[in-house]
């Protein structure tokens, strides 16, 4: 590290009020299990923290990121040489009659209870994705054929200015698996999602059958990977088709690199039976669509988050 890198930890120190953790092993913030040192890491629990800790980060020209529970995540074994900021602010209120509003470091889960608790539905497809909010958005996660970008309103950005913006849904331009944000280095602080009116017990109910449905599915909670591996791909029609069938028509299921394995009860889990690397992760995933590249002639496109140890080369 240059001289001025070296200076990084004392004017974070003095700047957020808050000292950085040093050299902290990245598997244990991971649902996946895997993952190396990073240089330095640090979790925001407001939102003055989240933005000064990004701040500083771009005036020392650190190599960064932000991440949310760590759900979809795969770090590199040999960690990140840089900063991992964490972002854990969470709020959630009323804005309106039927309008909500998240700070985006709040548990999608924690999510769904406030709204079962103040009887606001609408929000039941998302029970059982793990994560924040603020990554949900990011990816434009989903379920059930409905997505969290359909609820989107508005939201709150801090921009590549180091200013609160607000915009409104367009903004993103969200499409399958994708928003805006894959391509701007903005970051969301707080988002207001569309709800509606509806009883406790019938938002209680949707949930309950949203979480079966998945029970019977996907890997049990304690098994370490990171959801589903790839994205569905979608036809020149227009039609989604599902990755997991793709898989198991090459035989996926059962396949291992290592301690990586394809999860024997759905073929677009990869699974850490313990040990796994990320190199192991990567070298299978690399197979299967392999694989189905040359039975269907479909490129496999990554769902899960690949985050490099080092900044990527211009």
């Amino acid at each position: 590290m240059n001289g001025g890198k070296r200076d990084f930890p004392e004017r974070f120190q003095n700047t957020v009020g808050k000292p950085l953790d040093f050299s902290v092993r990245l598997s244990d913030y991971s649902h996946f299990k895997i993952g190396g040192e990073a240089d330095y890491f640090f979790c925001a629990r407001s939102p003055h923290e989240l933005k000064k800790a990004i701040t500083l980060a771009r005036e020392f020209s650190l190599y960064h990121t932000i991440m949310g529970g760590g759900y979809n995540l795969l770090f590199e074994d040999e960690g990140f040489r840089g900063l991992v900021i964490k972002n854990q602010v969470e709020k959630i209120d009323r804005q309106d009659k039927e309008l909500i509003r998240c700070a985006s470091g709040s548990l999608l889960k924690d999510v769904l209870e406030w709204c079962a608790e103040h009887e606001l539905g609408g929000l039941e497809f998302m029970a059982g994705i793990p994560g924040t909010v603020g990554g949900a958005v990011y990816g434009n996660a989903g379920a059930f054929d409905e997505e969290i970008g359909d609820r989107v309103v508005e939201a709150v950005l801090y921009d590549k200015s180091d200013k609160d913006v607000r915009i409104s849904r367009e903004y993103f331009s969200f499409d399958y698996r994708y928003s805006s944000l894959k391509k701007r280095p903005d970051v969301v602080l707080e988002v207001i999602l569309r709800v509606e009116e509806c009883r406790r017990s019938q938002i209680e109910a949707n949930i309950a059958k949203n979480m079966e449905w998945r029970t019977k599915r996907h890997p049990p909670w304690d098994i370490a990977c990171a959801g589903s591996f790839f994205q569905n791909p979608v036809s020149l029609e227009g039609k989604k088709i599902a990755a997991a069938q793709l898989l198991d028509r090459v035989g996926a299921k059962g396949l291992r690199e290592g301690d990586a394995m394809v999860y024997d009860g759905h073929a677009n889990f990869i699974i850490n039976r313990g040990h796994a690397c990320a190199s192991d992760v990567m070298s299978l995933a690399s197979e299967l669509k392999r694989r189905v590249k040359e039975e269907f002639g479909i490129d496999l496109k990554y769902e899960v988050i690949h985050v490099p140890a080092r900044p990527p080369s211009r």
